[in-house]
């Protein structure tokens, strides 16, 4: 019996070093051993959901690490730590709604306008709490649902909704890619949270998963939105002015303005806060629109701040990720923030 004992430890101990070894290889070799089993984040930390207004939500509990930053989704799908339902008692809670700009794709947390707005105001207010409910492609219809769904069960003071103004559209890469390549969230689990929790953290796993899924969904065929074939088709900047013009799109942006309303008015503070797009910034193509989307704010009685002045003093390089991610960077959001915060001091919403 000891021999059979000794002989099952010593197999289990050559296993265990085995694996361990080959991790570490992995973890080595991981930029030449993924290739091109590269898995988009939108199908690490999105899946779909069975409210179609919103299509898709962050995965709780889930990890990823993407263009040198870390994502974790908490146990309620937020990519924030872990807050409590029942806010602190002299706590003043501000829920910051949007799409990727404020989840922070490029972006370590901390360095999202969510965190860096409730660092710069905890310096005067220490019992603020800025919770970032942003979510990848989300449009304001979208972002309507979340904050019917998520936002509203957290009893916020305020509500700071970051508007892109690409929110008139729905071409959202991450509604896409889940439409593109389904059940990536599922597939080589355990079924076992405990389990399915630990396993994303071995490359070894990651890289098994990754190329066997793309194995599976190697003949898929992408599966763009209208607007997303019209983006494709007219470009970028087009786009958006013929977007605004579109009856349709006015329509679905205008109900997604009034829910907006409904469900919060007038007990919570809605603050609009207008995103700048970051190209061109020399010769900044969107002013009009942004004129459009205060109107618009204005119309349906929502606060409406837009930054435009502060972050044209900037060059685009300077604000934007990289050339190819045009995601704010920690000086983006920086200078975001910071007319945020001037606002809401001058008008004593916080102190």
């Amino acid at each position: 019996m000891k021999k059979f004992l000794m002989r099952l430890f010593l197999v289990f101990m050559a296993t265990a070093l085995t694996l361990i070894g080959v991790e570490v290889l992995v973890r080595i070799f991981w930029d030449r051993l993924s290739g091109e089993a590269v898995i988009p984040l939108s199908l690490k930390t999105h899946r779909f959901t069975a409210n179609p207004l919103m299509g898709y939500e962050l995965v709780p509990g889930s990890v990823s690490f993407e263009d040198n930053a870390w994502y974790r989704i908490n146990r309620d799908g937020i990519r924030d730590r872990d807050y409590s339902l029942a806010k602190p008692a002299g706590a003043f809670r501000i829920a910051a709604v949007g799409d990727s700009v404020t989840f922070g794709l490029g972006l370590e947390l901390e360095d999202t306008w969510p965190k860096q707005l409730e660092r710069e105001l905890q310096k005067t207010s220490p019992r603020i709490e800025v919770i970032n409910f942003g979510v990848m492609g989300y449009n304001t219809p979208q972002e309507a649902e979340r904050i019917q769904d998520k936002v509203l069960k957290y009893s916020p003071d305020l509500i700071i909704i970051d508007y892109s103004l690409n929110d008139i559209g729905i071409f959202s890469r991450e509604r896409r890619v889940l439409g593109t390549y389904k059940g990536y969230d599922s597939f080589l689990t355990s079924g076992n949270g405990f389990v399915d929790g630990l396993l994303p953290h071995s490359k070894t796993y990651m890289l098994l998963k990754n190329r066997l899924f793309m194995k599976k969904t190697q003949h898929a065929r992408p599966q763009y939105s209208k607007d997303g074939r019209k983006l494709i088709k007219k470009g970028y900047s087009r786009y958006f002015f013929d977007a605004y013009q579109e009856n349709e799109n006015w329509q679905i942006l205008n109900a997604a303005f009034t829910k907006i309303r409904a469900l919060t008015q007038p007990q919570i503070p809605v603050l609009f806060v207008i995103h700048t797009e970051l190209k061109d910034m020399e010769h900044y193509l969107f002013t009009e629109i942004h004129e459009t989307v205060k109107k618009l704010c204005q119309d349906y009685g929502f606060t409406v701040l837009d930054p435009l002045a502060d972050m044209l003093a900037y060059k685009a390089s300077d604000l934007r990720i990289s050339r190819a991610n045009i995601h704010p960077n920690a000086l983006g959001n920086k200078v975001f923030i910071q007319a945020i915060s001037r606002y809401l001091r001058a008008n004593s919403i916080v102190k």
